[in-house]
């Protein structure tokens, strides 16, 4: 019998192996014959011989490693153990399990990645421990340097989200247009009166929709004051003013930066330990909360390096200032200013039995007072009340009753709570209590830190709209998220060195980051967009076929009491996770580290377990296979990839391609009840891969009572691609499409007589574009036909019309150009302008052409045949106009370049 060590090496090799070739197969389920039947597809099946000898030989070499290393290298399955945790990845394709414990099938999709994250990092971890890996040493012992390096650090993390979401539909969006306009105003006009600037659309230079000004009652003189503080706008007036919409964006993540650094230093000095600091610094920098809003035009990154400021200075006048400067970045400040302003009297820097001095209270008190009255005669100059209610008119939305959900929504809710997108924050809790345990100066930070943390949670949780409107994750809380490092570099800091805590700690690290990472690249960054209806995207996006969503807390779906009851059960299990953590006794760095893994998971399992049990009321809206308006298996088909397939409902293998037509979607009447950005029949919007599908339609019988007409939609925008007739009476029909490219939104428009017609829409695919082959392009918005050409638009500034579409002027607007059905050959646009010397330039793959437009005369542009089915192009204007310019009665306020219709290649121009 072979040693158990030498069968661990294997186990590993098994499951790693098994692992690797599972995570790139897509596991769905779909209905046939009325039971639910789940289907994997996978690589050849000698793919997994390949993987299992390819795991082998790299287990090998990495023992060759640590053997190359000075000293006793240990032993290889000691350094291998955490692997063992990739065995959680295949539970779901294992038979039987996954029909029993539904909710173990959000480890085969998206979520996948969030385990292989957290199983590498804990690799590391244990090669690093064991000394096998070893971090090349900085020779650097000045705190000022490393505290740059830190600073550097952040502002690196916080480009990346920036970079993939500024310019795009999702930033800058909610606010951050009126933030950016009360800038613009006080820059250009040297005043606040935001009326002019929306008028003329000066918004326009970062924000290509209309935006009309955020006010509730007019200013004492009449004029039109925005609703938003005007503390964030006053300091980047002078920024926008030199370098536009992405100077701010830049500043705004140096500012950032430069908190993160003023709280790691902070730590450094309470603490001594630079390790435990940057441990804390990392998992807020990384974390969903604070890093989605190191750039977005918002108070909350400014208001924290003003807080940091006001917690870590010894300057009793800075401050004074950086707490009076709170309420001016908004109101919801002022409480924790205050709070701020007198703990730093009779905190640890003085004896809190001792009074501290009139000297202290002056500098500290004078420059804040000044500012605070300051504050209080705005409002009374420009709207008649020294209140910072005056803003608001009538409207009252904040009240402490809001409080009882609130505060722990901040917290806890699964949409916007602080610990669903980032349960790192949990050691927060047990930090507070290590330093109180310690007591001294560590005590009395503490204690601060809860009062601090404790007035902006108290004031921002009793405002109705708690979650901060359209924001990011926790956003009312990113202001005051760096006190928390202290505590949780605390907690850290607690832990022994290679033990089962110290590597759950890092394990909550890295499951942050994954999700932070998930929102910012999957969707196109959308699952930051919450749609405040008690289900969190991201958990809908993780899980499609069973709603996981149902196990986590919610303050919006249900109320307080349920919330609290869900929210309360989490805390019990981590508790006794964390009490189970603390009673491993000293091990290996690998089996400390499998211990995390295996803690972590088994919290997660007793959740499955035991809040499905608790009261439900409302209940959370149920996974429906029916009504599912995506389906994975479509989204990674690709018969070269993934020809292998398994069908467990009798359990057999077959081909990829046996299985394709079982993946249909569908709709009829009472479905779907959530109304789509687009009236599409029965709300049945679907997203399907480009391939070619058939569309069967059923109707009532005698049903409709007129001949009329069904239309296939496919973008959520503009007319439909195709038009077929339906005759009165007509039972059924069945059409076929043929999609070129992906379409996010798919449906069938009609008439209402039509839609109450409807019986059935069944949309089965017959071949599918693998998915290493499909041509990627932007999200199509909308699509139309012009003669031979169909029109993909990727811009929601155009709208298709029925003879063709206006592209914006002077901004770079991309779309899709195809062939209809049967049309061969180049493409041919007439472009038109309304203005003189109007330079149009059209870039294409490997290809650019530019010609100069005069008013009212029109040219032909010829592109070249594409080499595959589509060609996407990006369209230049010099010139533009608007028409509401040109005509008052017309409102049109667009800025228009071109217009641009399709012709057939041999036409000559009128």
């Amino acid at each position: 019998m072979p040693p158990l060590r030498h069968l661990r090496v294997l186990a590993v090799c098994l499951i790693t192996g098994a692992a690797i070739y599972v995570s790139r197969g897509v596991l769905d389920a779909t209905i046939v014959e009325g039971r639910t039947v789940r289907i994997a597809l996978l690589p050849p099946w000698e793919t997994l011989a390949s993987l299992l000898a390819a795991v082998l030989v790299g287990l090998l070499l990495l023992h060759r490693l640590a053997v190359s290393r000075r000293g006793p290298a240990p032993p290889l399955e000691r350094l291998l153990t955490p692997l063992l945790g990739l065995g959680i990845l295949l539970l779901p394709f294992l038979p039987w399990l996954a029909d029993v414990w539904p909710p173990i099938q959000i480890a085969a999709g998206p979520a996948g990645l969030v385990v292989w994250l957290g199983v590498a990092m804990m690799l590391l971890w244990t090669l690093r421990q064991e000394g096998v890996l070893r971090l090349p040493t900085i020779a650097i012992t000045s705190t000022t340097t490393l505290s740059l390096l830190v600073a550097l650090g952040v502002a690196a993390i916080s480009a990346v989200p920036a970079l993939r979401l500024t310019g795009t539909p999702l930033v800058p969006a909610g606010d951050e247009p009126h933030y950016l306009v009360i800038a613009q105003s006080l820059w250009r006009d040297g005043d606040l009166k935001i009326e002019n600037n929306h008028q003329r659309g000066d918004y326009r230079e970062y924000f290509n929709r209309d935006l009309d000004p955020h006010y509730l009652t007019r200013g004492a003189d009449g004029e039109i004051y925005s609703i938003h503080p005007v503390g964030l706008p006053v300091l980047l007036t002078p920024i926008y003013g030199l370098g536009g919409y992405r100077a701010v964006v830049v500043t705004l993540i140096a500012v950032a930066a430069a908190a993160a650094a003023l709280a790691w230093r902070w730590v450094v000095a309470v603490l001594a330990d630079r390790v435990a600091a940057t441990f804390a610094v990392a998992a807020i920098a990384g974390s969903a909360p604070f890093m989605l809003n190191t750039f977005m035009v918002y108070p909350e990154i400014a208001a924290a390096l003003a807080v940091m400021i006001a917690l870590v200075t010894p300057n009793h006048i800075v401050a004074g200032i950086a707490c009076g400067m709170l309420p001016w970045l908004s109101t919801k400040y002022a409480p924790m200013s205050a709070v701020l302003l007198v703990t730093g009297l009779i905190g640890p820097a003085a004896s809190p039995f001792r009074w501290p001095g009139w000297t202290s209270i002056v500098k500290r008190g004078v420059p804040y007072a000044v500012f605070l009255t300051a504050w209080f005669a705005f409002f009374y100059i420009f709207w008649g009340k020294p209140l910072p209610q005056a803003p608001y008119g009538a409207m009252v939305q904040t009240t402490p009753k809001n409080l009882v959900f609130g505060a722990p929504g901040l917290l806890f809710d699964q949409e916007y709570g602080l610990l669903a997108y980032a349960p790192v924050y949990i050691l927060a809790a047990t930090g507070l209590w290590a330093m109180w345990k310690a007591a001294g100066e560590q005590r009395l930070l503490a204690i601060r830190i809860v009062l601090v943390f404790g007035a902006l949670l108290g004031t921002v949780g009793a405002f109705r709209i708690w979650w901060g409107g359209s924001a990011a994750p926790a956003r009312p809380l990113a202001s005051g998220l760096l006190v928390l490092a202290l505590p949780i570099a605390a907690a850290f800091a607690a832990a022994p060195r290679g033990s089962a805590r110290r590597a759950a700690q890092h394990l909550l690290l890295w499951i942050g980051v994954a999700i932070a990472a998930t929102v910012v690249f999957a969707q196109e960054g959308l699952l930051m967009a919450q749609g405040r209806d008690g289900t969190s995207a991201l958990l809908e996006w993780w899980s499609p076929r069973w709603e996981i969503w149902a196990l986590a807390p919610s303050f919006i779906h249900h109320e307080a009491p349920t919330a609290w009851v869900f929210s309360l059960t989490w805390l019990a299990i981590a508790s006794v996770a964390a009490f189970a953590l603390r009673r491993v006794p000293r091990v290996t760095a690998g089996t400390a580290a499998l211990t995390a893994v295996g803690a972590i998971t088994l919290a997660l399992a007793a959740v499955s377990v035991i809040v499905p049990l608790l009261p439900d009321d409302p209940p959370f809206p149920r996974a429906n296979l029916a009504a599912r308006s995506r389906l994975a298996a479509l989204d990674g088909f690709d018969p070269r990839a993934l020809p292998a397939a398994v069908i467990y409902d009798p359990l057999r293998k077959v081909s990829a391609a046996d299985v394709l037509p079982l993946f249909h979607v569908g709709v009829q009447p009472g479905l779907r009840p959530e109304p789509q950005p687009l009236r599409v029949l029965h709300n049945g919007r679907f997203t399907l891969p480009a391939g070619d599908y058939r569309i069967d339609l059923t109707f009532v019988p005698g049903q409709p009572k007129h001949d009329d007409t069904v239309g296939f939609q496919m973008g959520r925008v503009g007319m439909p691609l195709e038009t077929w007739p339906v005759s009165a009476g007509q039972g059924a029909m069945s059409r076929t499409v043929h999609l070129p490219l992906d379409a996010s939104f798919v449906g069938l428009r009609g008439s209402r007589e039509v839609e109450e017609a409807l019986a059935t829409a069944i949309i089965t695919p017959l071949t599918v574009t693998p998915a290493g082959e499909r041509q990627r392009t932007p999200t199509v918005l909308g699509a139309g036909r012009y003669g031979p050409l169909e029109i993909y638009l990727h811009d929601d500034l155009v709208n298709l019309e029925r003879a063709g579409f206006w592209i914006p002027g002077q901004r770079p607007t991309t779309v899709s150009l195809g062939h209809t059905p049967g049309a061969t050959g180049p493409f041919v646009l007439r472009l038109r302008s309304r203005v003189d010397d109007n330079v149009v330039t059209v870039k294409a793959r490997g290809w650019e052409q530019s010609i100069t437009l005069m008013a009212e005369q029109p040219q032909d542009l010829v592109l070249p045949a594409p080499a595959r089915g589509v060609e996407t192009v990006v369209v230049t204007t010099s010139n533009g106009f608007r028409p509401i310019e040109r005509d008052p009665e017309n409102r049109d306020r667009r800025f228009l370049g071109v217009w641009v219709e399709g012709l057939i290649a041999d036409s000559q121009p009128e």
